[in-house]
């Protein structure tokens, strides 16, 4: 609908908090992190094609493109001056290039500073070898000026190339690759929001397989009831949400680059997303069940933390219209936020009012995006959630009748945790919200 709406569809992955997750209690079949065939991210052998394919292209110098800066002129002078002495591939000529690169990036001049930083890595590797991870700074500088670039797919490849990296040096299930996973995984949803990249559903199966795989590597190595658990399970849950609602790619996809799959996608790759979708309610409430568990076995939890957890379970019923089941789940966590210790003013903020699931463009906050179209609406929530005597109350245009109808539709479709008075779900009237669209 909006940029701002965009920013919270994000949020719904934040208000999942996705971040990381995978249910240590989910089957094999489903959610198997070591399954080379159905993880297109983990790579075992050689790093991904595309990226091979850049960086075994012969070492050349840059098109010198003069920007007005001493800094850089610096860099450049000294870059020479190593260069006459130590020749093309010099140690320490990488140190170089990456200054020069980041002052070209902080300029602007992100082509010229992919050239340099590419080149730094390249020297890097000549002398400290192809699996030496002072490459990193490099390529994820590289990446910060592609995506400055709208360069999605190269970004991506060297997303995965990081993950390569990592995983030749310390193993895949090593607990030092979770930063690196929980890297890859946020990119992988992010794109799969901000519609980037050539096939969106294989960003989906790739964040799902990461979870997966962080889950296991925390399990594993920490015990089934850490807390780290929770933000890798909840970015499980972010993830099966987005496969519930996907609904196909947004346009025909164009094939630049074959790690995202393009037009001709196998009928495996499609039949492995069919089974992802078809489990997805299943998937998730068990990424929520297990999140409570930790919450509950942990001793150093937060205090009401698993009775909070069981409010996403509510949640979650509530977004694939389970009501009765929502209705149960509310009422059992009304009363263990109750019995836990939560505050007055805690299960005030959870059921003292209506919240929208997964999320609406509620934007009154947002003065700059004031300034463009806005419809203001009031409306009620009933008990089971849904919204009812939407009226328009102003409108900028005025004569803009396709925005009112939009926010019309949101909110036919919306879903709602209803406000709770006495541990039971009541109707809500005269809720006011300002809609604004780009």
């Amino acid at each position: 609908m909006t940029q701002t709406e965009i920013s919270n569809a994000i949020a719904i992955g934040l208000m999942f908090t996705a971040s990381a997750l995978l249910c240590g209690s989910v089957s094999a079949q489903e959610f198997s992190a070591n399954d080379s065939a159905n993880n297109p991210v983990i790579h075992n052998g050689a790093p991904p094609a595309a990226y091979i394919e850049a960086a075994s292209k012969p070492l050349e110098k840059p098109k010198r493109i003069l920007v007005p800066s001493r800094a850089a002129d610096d860099y450049r002078q000294r870059i020479e001056e190593m260069e006459a002495e130590y020749g093309a591939y010099g140690a320490g000529l990488d140190e170089q290039l990456i200054g020069l690169g980041t002052i070209l990036q902080r300029s602007g001049n992100h082509e010229e500073a992919i050239s340099q930083f590419r080149r730094a890595m390249l020297i890097n590797r000549v002398n400290e070898g192809l699996y030496s991870l002072n490459q990193v700074p490099m390529i994820e500088r590289m990446i910060e000026s592609q995506i400055a670039l709208n360069e999605w797919e190269e970004a991506n490849d060297n997303h995965e190339y990081l993950f390569w990296l990592h995983a030749k040096n310390y193993g895949e299930n090593d607990p030092r690759m979770l930063p690196v996973i929980n890297e890859l995984s946020s990119w992988h949803l992010q794109a799969y929001v901000d519609e980037k990249g050539a096939t969106l559903f294989e960003h989906l199966i790739n964040a799902t397989n990461l979870y997966a795989l962080a889950i296991d590597i925390i399990s594993q190595n920490f015990g089934a009831n850490d807390l780290r658990l929770v933000e890798a399970l909840r970015g499980l849950k972010a993830t099966n949400y987005y496969l519930a609602t996907y609904s196909g790619e947004p346009q025909e996809a164009v094939v630049i680059n074959t790690s995202f799959g393009g037009s001709d996608v196998s009928p495996e790759r499609r039949a492995q997303l069919d089974h992802y979708r078809m489990n997805s309610f299943s998937s998730g409430k068990t990424a929520i069940t297990r999140i409570m568990d930790v919450y509950q076995k942990n001793p150093t939890s937060p205090p009401a933390a698993s009775a909070k957890a069981k409010v996403e379970l509510g949640d979650w019923y509530m977004m694939f219209n389970k009501w009765h089941s929502a209705r149960k789940t509310y009422g059992e966590a009304y009363q263990a936020l109750w019995d836990n210790g939560a505050t007055n003013q805690e299960i005030e903020e959870i059921f003292g009012r209506p919240a929208a699931l997964p999320t609406l463009p509620l934007l009154d906050e947002d003065r700059q995006a004031l300034a463009n179209s806005y419809v203001t609406v009031s409306y009620d929530v009933t008990a089971f959630g849904k919204a009812r005597n939407v009226q328009i109350l102003n409108a900028e245009p005025s004569d803009k009748v396709s925005i009112r109808s939009r926010v019309r539709d949101v909110l036919k479709r919306a879903k709602f945790r209803p406000r709770f008075e006495n541990g039971e779900p009541v109707e809500t009237t005269g809720i006011v919200q300002r809609f604004v669209f780009d």
